[in-house]
């Protein structure tokens, strides 16, 4: 009997490129990406940024896919994007650099809001600046207790603007978005929990709970 084109392809879902910066499990319709540069509090560095969008990429064209799930590994959601890597102590070339920074813009602005299917974020220890479009896209934040959230980049004589800013935005009311912006200081997940950045606060590592979150997603016959 010949397949349906998207028989087939439900049959034979995309391959996803092997990463450095990241660490890739996709099993029975749900896919979890864990942020894996652990010594850097899992900063978002050249190799992550293009990698989240190959990533992502490769996600839109995934018929079967049902769920996705967002972690950091080693104690830590993410520092926010590593400045260094970017622009001050940088030794690649400013091609290299353009490239990156349209995968960074492309992957918060388009991809993430584009996923036909539900995103989860897990998040432990810091997730702070270039980090909160990771939570702000997804669907289900799952917040452990010692979780920290916060725009720091004030207190680097950056304003946090661009993608960043729309994020906070649409996170978290407005007097809140101005109060992290402004001040650069951190809330924890019980503050966060009242403005409506997280979804509930989870004792221990949320991880557990999110895998089985998207589990019961892709069960589903949504």
């Amino acid at each position: 009997m010949e397949l349906k084109a998207s028989e087939s392809a439900r049959r034979d879902p995309p391959v996803y490129a092997a990463c450095t910066a990241l660490e890739l499990e996709r099993h029975k319709g749900v896919l979890v990406i864990g942020l894996n540069r652990p010594s850097k509090r899992n900063a978002i560095g050249v190799e992550m940024t293009l990698e989240i969008e190959r990533t992502l990429t490769t996600a839109m064209s995934d018929c079967d896919l049902k769920a996705i799930v967002i972690h950091g590994i080693g104690g830590h959601f993410s520092a926010g994007m590593d400045m260094k890597a970017f622009f001050d102590l940088s030794d690649r070339s400013e091609q290299e650099l353009r490239r990156a920074r349209a995968a960074t813009d492309n992957w918060r602005a388009r991809l993430l809001r584009r996923i036909p299917c539900p995103i989860i974020a897990s998040v432990s220890g810091y997730c702070l600046g270039g980090a909160v479009p990771l939570v702000e896209c997804s669907n289900v934040v799952l917040a452990s207790t010692d979780a920290v959230f916060g725009l720091p980049e004030i207190n680097f004589s950056f304003v946090p603007g661009g993608p960043i800013a729309k994020s906070i935005r649409r996170a978290v009311p407005i007097k809140a978005a101005s109060y992290l912006s402004l001040t650069g200081r951190p809330i924890d997940a019980s503050q966060a929990l009242q403005w409506g950045l997280v979804s509930q606060i989870v004792e221990g590592n949320p991880l557990a709970q999110a895998r089985a979150l998207a589990a019961r997603i892709a069960e589903s016959e949504i």
